[in-house]
């Protein structure tokens, strides 16, 4: 069983259905919000893998996963219609009046926890939540709003623009380190599938799998 942020999913479902037909095993994988993640796993639903999309999400169930490994980056970016109609071009732009702008949900996914902190370092978290008016566990439903024209902006992975370059332009938010999510794998610590989880891993590490997640935005840490 594999527990992963949703923002993972175009990065590795490839790695997994070809380590599936490898070995001859069914993964189950649950993807969602890390917030909501974590909520299970206190509850009791613990998988034998937990890929996290912010490390924040990974030391909430540090009891469980002792030995995680940062695996990639994924940064913040404001989205936009192609062509920019509304000349956006930094987080203070996001305070207009009027502007209807969506973000991650601060206590349901890594996305809305990294960008509240986001908000809060460049001084503009009480103007823009005046503008907010959608709030999503993930970053994949914002871009289906941001194509059907019921928002204007949203703040998202620069992953989740990758999927969407056709109809979105994406804005880099400057000089903000925070902005920046660093996402970790753990083995739970009692899981029945070490050796098997282990090889997963190294299918997510090898030139293959390192290329879907390039594909997709992410940058790379060193093995």
């Amino acid at each position: 069983t594999l527990f992963a942020g949703s923002m993972l999913r175009p990065a590795i479902e490839d790695t997994l259905r070809r380590f599936e037909e490898r070995e001859g095993v069914l993964i189950s994988t649950v993807y969602n919000g890390c917030g909501i993640l974590v909520g299970q796993m206190k509850g009791g639903q613990v998988p034998d893998a937990y890929f996290a999309c912010d490390v924040e999400f990974m030391k909430q169930v540090q009891e469980h996963f002792p030995n995680p490994v940062n695996v990639s980056e994924n940064e913040l970016v404001i989205v936009v219609p192609k062509g920019n109609p509304k000349d956006i071009r930094s987080l203070r732009d996001l305070t207009r009046p009027g502007l209807r702008v969506g973000i991650g949900h601060e206590n349901q996914c890594a996305m809305g926890w990294v960008t509240q902190n986001t908000f809060r370092e460049g001084g503009v978290q009480k103007e823009i939540m005046a503008n907010v008016t959608v709030e999503v566990p993930a970053g994949d439903m914002l871009v289906n709003q941001m194509r059907t024209g019921s928002l204007d902006a949203a703040v998202v992975y620069l992953s989740n623009a990758a999927g969407a370059a056709d109809i979105l332009d994406a804005i880099e938010i400057k000089g903000i380190p925070c902005s920046v999510a660093v996402q970790p794998w753990a083995v739970y610590r009692d899981s029945k599938f070490p050796q098997t989880t282990s090889r997963l891993f190294s299918a997510i590490r090898s030139a293959e799998g390192q290329a879907d997640f390039e594909a997709e935005g992410f940058r790379l840490r060193e093995k």
